[in-house]
């Protein structure tokens, strides 16, 4: 660590505690009989008897509070069931309470007991009103929660959207990587979730700037607090390889997992070949983490995706391990260590046809291959933050490793690509009363090598590049009005180098920028207002080009109620490209792909414009939002298509250009208490229109309007109907249309996708019962409809766990679907994982 952070830090420590103490009011609430903490406990700032402040107690009866106030006010602590305590404070120190008891006279009621409640902008779930005995981990529970859902991948996402924060009693032990929580912590171990909108992680900013950040944080019971949780489980069975000969199965797990409010530990090794992706568990799926440099890569992996669960489609054999560490000090100070390592083996047999839709012909290009994908990742980081009302400092340390190594035998290509990027990251921000200063330092060296290699040449490219950015920032909020300047400048050193057997080629990527953001707010009351005007230029040294960029938006927010938000969004965009775009050179991605780029910058002018509204209503479990989005952008450059029987060009031309496109969105989530019943249903309709510029060796270059409509409804439904049986269903239906030009209209594509899973539980046993339907719709107007099925035995006794598995009990062995993309339609084919039979046993130490 440079020497002037270490001097930072130090000084830090000996002269913040005592100004900390000046400015921040804090103490204890706790049971004046039991000397127990309270939670929840409201305590007010009051001026002539009006609340100026306040804020909750955490679950150890703590609360803190920035003094910013002149004179004498009244504190007070309040809660139902509790008599109110109130003390005259001048200054800011300690102040602790003890309170009594007081008896509350009630009509005569029917009290009937919920499973969510609300408090302002947090909603809290408890959650073992929603657990069931067939829930293993956290995620099983987080499913069944109104307003709340888990991707197939694991993001977690609160009415439609994915959330910022993934804590655990008030801490981020996995730095944005929660599927580590997910899919290792024990679902009896928590007690509540809390879903907090307007979330603002840095203390010093809280009142002062307005976040539209969701955070989760899981409150687990008092039993759980602190202990360790080791879990062991092992695995095998039997499959069958491409010729049909058996082949075995294994899985395996080893975790233990602490969690506490001082400190927390997470530690897992996993390995299997069933289906079950493991790398997802070190994929960062938070969205508040400080984003690094993108460093364009001039090579990509061919990528897998299909309709179906990545279970049926990942023929895989992975190892993955994780090591996370945090500590917590006075509720301000932390430090995470945390180190990750996946290998991953992945073997795909596929293949598609695609055709081009020409204005004078159509064009069709097919593929088979047997893809082979072998992946090793490291990432490691070290992160101090000190987080308090009047000052706010992290420091992160972060380093990501990677090798990828792609092999597609029939079609003789190769494709290797390695990244080593290091990161140091300083943020500093300080409160001096109404203002507040802010200073950021990003530092970042990237080293990107790749390969590919064909049977009659072989093309290296190299990637360097030291980033850095420095940001320094003044805040002041009085009267409502919260009013903001960022000043950035940021420079890069990178260079490109381009070796064919014919040639070596390098390219000078550095440039140099400077950015101004001025920013406004308002709040008063129920309305909310945001101006936010950036101001960015950029100089590119190789190329000599000099490009001026703006982003000003208008941000409005109406709270009517506690039920309804309503918000309206508009924007000018003036974007331009990276550095890579403006390399001349021409260029080989894969096996029939050329790329070149021309040297051009595509420059672009977008208005948006956005009409949100939400509405819910915990007491009733309802919670509905609806999005319209319309765009409007205009461009400076096209990239032409230039198809053949075995080479596919793209090559960017001077050509203005403009699209539009509309978006519809809603998502709607409703609990019923009393069936034990969550349903769902998210829809989504998009219309875009844009043109497409393609040549042929039968004609020049021609300019197709096209028009590309998207319909896609997914209602889901989790009904417990009794205890013992639960049923689960999903369905995705999907509808695509293209037209292209004024005579050419592709076939509607309807495609329909449906899950249903029944769990019955005998005795200690549960029974479980899944099948998928999948009708697709394929180019040629023909249909195909696949059904696949599997069962299952789970038997549970105090720590122990056994599982049996019976996989894909028809044996389907390949599966096709057809997708639209711009003037393109491509029918794809892989093969699925055949019938499986599988045993696990687990034990929770």
């Amino acid at each position: 660590m440079p020497t002037r952070y270490l001097l930072l830090l130090c000084l830090e420590g000996f002269l913040l505690p005592s100004l900390h103490a000046q400015n921040v009011l804090q103490g204890r609430v706790t049971d004046a009989e039991t000397s127990r903490p309270l939670e929840a406990v409201m305590v007010s700032v009051l001026r002539d008897s009006m609340t100026i402040d306040y804020t909750l107690t955490d679950a150890d009866g703590r609360y803190s509070l920035p003094w910013r106030h002149k004179g004498t006010l009244q504190v007070s602590a309040s809660m139902l069931g509790y008599g109110r305590q109130t003390h005259d404070v001048g200054k800011g120190g300690r102040l602790d309470f003890a309170l009594r008891t007081e008896s509350i006279v009630l009509r005569e009621v029917e009290i009937r007991p919920g499973r969510i409640s609300s408090r302002r902008d947090t909603v809290r779930y408890n959650l073992a009103d929603f657990i069931t005995e067939k829930d293993t981990h956290v995620r099983d529970v987080l499913k069944r929660l109104p307003g709340i859902d888990v991707k197939e991948n694991g993001t977690v996402t609160y009415k439609g959207k994915p959330i910022d924060h993934f804590l655990v009693e008030g801490m981020d032990v996995t730095g944005g990587r929660y599927n580590q929580v997910n899919n290792n912590l024990d679902a009896r171990a928590v007690k509540s979730a809390e879903l907090m909108e307007n979330y603002q992680s840095v203390r010093a900013l809280k009142g002062k700037i307005d976040s539209e950040q969701v955070a989760l944080n899981l409150r687990l019971d008092e039993k759980a607090r602190d202990q360790w949780f080791p879990y062991l489980e092992a695995g095998g069975g039997l499959t069958e390889d491409t010729d049909g000969h058996p082949a075995p199965l294994w899985e395996g797990t080893l975790s233990a997992l602490q969690l506490g409010r001082g400190r927390q530990s997470i530690f897992a090794l996993k390995t299997n070949n069933t289906g079950r992706d493991l790398s997802n568990e070190q994929t960062l799926l938070a969205t508040n983490v400080p984003e690094a440099a993108t460093l364009p890569s001039l090579l990509d992996l061919p990528a897998f995706s299909a309709p179906l669960d990545t279970r049926r489609t990942l023929f895989n054999e992975t190892w993955t391990a994780n090591a996370n560490r945090m500590y917590r000090r006075n509720d301000e100070r932390t430090l995470r260590i945390q180190a990750d390592y996946t290998h991953d083996f992945v073997h795909q047999e596929r293949g598609n046809t695609q055709t081009y839709y020409q204005a004078t012909d159509t064009v069709n290009l097919s593929e088979e291959a047997d893809y082979r994908l072998r992946t090793d990742a490291l990432h490691a980081a070290l992160a101090y933050e000190d987080n308090s009302p009047t000052h706010y400092l992290t420091e992160r340390l972060e380093l990501d490793a990677a090798c990828n190594h792609s092999h597609a035998s029939q079609l003789g290509q190769n494709i290797e690509t390695s990244t080593l990027q290091a990161r140091n990251y300083l943020n500093y921000l300080r409160n001096c009363g109404e203002r507040t200063w802010e200073a950021t330092s990003d530092i970042q060296f990237s080293l990107l090598p790749s390969a590919l290699t064909l049977p009659t040449e072989r093309d290296d490219y190299a990637q360097r590049s030291l980033h850095t950015r420095h940001t320094a920032s003044y805040l002041r909020k009085r009267n409502g009005f919260s009013r903001r300047l960022e000043a950035g400048l940021t420079a890069e050193w990178a260079r490109y180098r381009l070796e064919s057997p014919a040639t070596v080629r390098t390219y000078d990527a550095s440039h140099l920028g400077a950015d101004l953001t001025p920013q406004l707010q308002w709040e008063g009351g129920r309305l909310f207002a945001s101006v936010e005007v950036p101001v960015e230029w950029t100089h590119y040294l190789g190329a000599q080009q000099s490009y001026l960029l703006y982003h000003p938006t208008l941000y409005l927010r109406y709270q009517h109620d506690y039920h309804w938000k309503f918000s309206l969004y508009g924007g000018l965009d003036r974007q331009a490209g990276q550095a890579l775009d403006l390399c001349p050179y021409l260029r080989r991605t894969d096996y029939r792909t050329l790329t070149s780029t021309a040297g051009l910058m595509p420059l672009s002018t977008t208005v948006t414009g956005q009409l949100y509204a939400e509405y819910k209503n915990t007491v009733t479990e309802f919670f509905a939002t609806l999005t319209l989005t319309y765009s409007h952008g205009r461009h400076a450059t096209m990239d032409e298509q230039y198809l053949s029987e075995d080479t596919l060009s793209l090559t960017r031309r001077a050509l203005k250009n403009q699209t539009d496109t509309w978006t519809l969105k809603t998502s709607l989530s409703k609990g019923i208490f009393d069936w034990r019943l969550k349903a769902s249903l998210d829809l989504q309709l998009t219309r875009h229109y844009g043109h497409q510029l393609t040549r042929t060796d039968a004609s020049p270059a021609l300019l197709q309007d096209y028009r590309y409509d998207l319909l896609t409804a997914e209602p889901k439904l989790n009904w417990s109907p009794l205890t013992w049986l639960e049923a689960d269903y999903h369905a995705t239906l999907s509808y695509n249309a293209t037209r292209i030009g004024s005579d050419t209209h592709l076939p509607p594509l309807l495609n329909l996708t449906q899950r249903l899973r029944l769990i019955l539980t005998i005795g200690r046993i549960d029974v479980q019962l899944s099948g998928e339907h999948y009708r697709n719709a394929l180019a040629d107007g023909t249909h195909l409809n696949t059904l696949l099925a599997d069962a299952s035995l789970t038997w549970k006794h105090d720590r122990w766990r056994v599982e049996a598995h019976l996989n894909n009990l028809f044996n389907k062995k390949t599966y096709a679907y057809t997708t639209y993309t711009a003037t393109q339609s491509r029918t794809d084919w892989l093969r699925i994982r055949p019938r499986e039979l599988s045993v696990k046993v687990g034990y929770q130490f």
